[in-house]
């Protein structure tokens, strides 16, 4: 992969990771308002878990870019 399309990829991953931050501190706020409310959080662990388990992916994914990209500035 070329040095442009990686760089046009770590942005793109960067906003991933950004945004997946966000979506996380929202779906923590709405658990922590159920809980308060005293109504049933299951389901929006649930979905907790799943957006924690995708940012996990979207961050191991940016680390790779970032190693890729960093291993093309030295080979020039």
């Amino acid at each position: 992969m070329r040095l442009v399309e990686t760089l046009e990829m770590l942005s793109q991953a960067r906003r991933y990771v950004a945004e997946g931050k966000e979506f996380l501190s929202e779906q923590r706020q709405i658990v922590d308002i159920l809980v308060r409310r005293g109504r049933d959080p299951l389901e929006a662990i649930l979905v907790l878990e799943q957006l924690e388990g995708m940012q996990d992916e979207y961050v191991a994914h940016l680390d790779r870019l970032n190693q890729h990209v960093m291993g093309l500035l030295k080979a020039d």
